[in-house]
């Protein structure tokens, strides 16, 4: 098989684990790497998650057949200005930032040629309490077991929706599809809320007169909770791109938080206690699903990687002339 081209553009933890995960795949592959901060291009590049790294973003779009864009929300918009002028007519473009129904928008208008599918890597359940972006922890199994939500557009070629299907599969995550809109509600409670939180959490703290004590013994619990600041610009433009549903979420917490003060405030033990043990088993079902990854419906075949040696550009790719850079 001829080789082909996957670029990345963002090689932080993500981005590197994807292009680890290719390059140690049975296929003929080659990997180009892209990313604003030279020391993250540097790390893929010693960790071989890249075969090259291409510092200008246009002739690393243009190379592509396939482009994966792993950019926070913040950036995206003017990735895809760049991108959608740099692409070729058959490449597919694999948007994996947090946000689908901006992005799928900033695509219709700036992509003058390619294919853009939304997606989104949900990491594999053994990587869930460990979310430092740090390219030097790129692992190939990142997304092994886990879900790959698409949500392509409806007049997207079947092809193009089989190629990312593919390269989910060979990321070892299960296809899963989501209408755009509906992900974007549904990230609010899983994304939105826990940065509102961890910012709360850290500007209460740090109010405190004690604050400098306090770094000495602030120990993992404090880090995990806060962990979500190291995406500040992204929870910003999650919380503002749909108020309504962004407010829902913080009437809601704040009405649990509020019965949590009551139990305190009363000294009400048992039911504190109660109410923390039951949430406990909760998460701990919530793990347990997540290891099995058995509530899709649909996984569609299993396919073996000769098979997908074959299979995996559909006949999508085959056609497309590079342009010269």
């Amino acid at each position: 098989m001829k080789a082909q081209t996957i670029t990345i553009i963002g090689l932080d933890r993500m981005g590197a684990s994807i292009g680890l995960a290719l390059k140690q795949s049975t296929l003929d592959l080659t990997v180009i790497g892209h990313d604003r901060d030279d020391k993250l291009s540097k790390a893929a590049v010693e960790i071989k998650a890249v075969d090259q790294v291409k510092r200008n973003l246009g002739r690393a779009a243009a190379a592509a057949d396939i482009l994966v864009v792993a950019v926070p929300v913040s950036e995206l918009e003017t990735t895809l200005q760049v991108v959608g002028e740099m692409v070729q007519d058959h490449t597919l473009v694999v948007d994996l930032s947090g946000l689908k129904g901006p992005g799928l928008a900033w695509a219709q208008q700036y992509m003058k040629q390619g294919h853009y599918v939304g997606g989104s890597l949900v990491l594999a359940a053994s990587a869930l309490l460990d979310g430092r972006p740090d390219t030097n922890l790129a692992d190939p199994a990142l997304f092994k077991n886990g879900v790959f939500c698409l949500m392509p557009s409806v007049d997207l070629e079947p092809a193009a929706v089989d190629t990312a299907v593919n390269l989910g599969r060979l990321l070892g995550a299960v296809p899963y599809f989501v209408d755009s809109a509906e992900f974007d509600n549904l990230v609010q409670g899983t994304e939105t809320l826990p940065g509102l939180m961890a910012a709360a959490l850290f500007g209460t703290v740090q109010k405190s007169t004690g604050w400098r004590d306090m770094l000495r013994f602030a120990d993992l619990p404090f880090a995990l909770t806060t962990l979500p600041l190291t995406a500040a610009a992204d929870v910003a433009r999650l919380a503002l791109n749909d108020k309504e549903a962004t407010l829902h979420w913080l009437n809601t917490l704040m009405e649990e938080m509020k019965q949590v003060r009551q139990w305190v405030y009363e000294g009400e033990e048992e039911l504190l206690t109660a109410r923390l043990e039951a949430l406990e088993q909760e998460r701990y079902k919530w793990l347990l699903d997540r290891a099995k990854n058995d509530w899709i419906e649909d996984k569609g075949p299993d396919m073996d990687p000769i098979s997908l040696t074959g299979q995996f550009f559909g006949g999508f790719l085959g056609g497309g002339r590079k342009k010269k850079e």
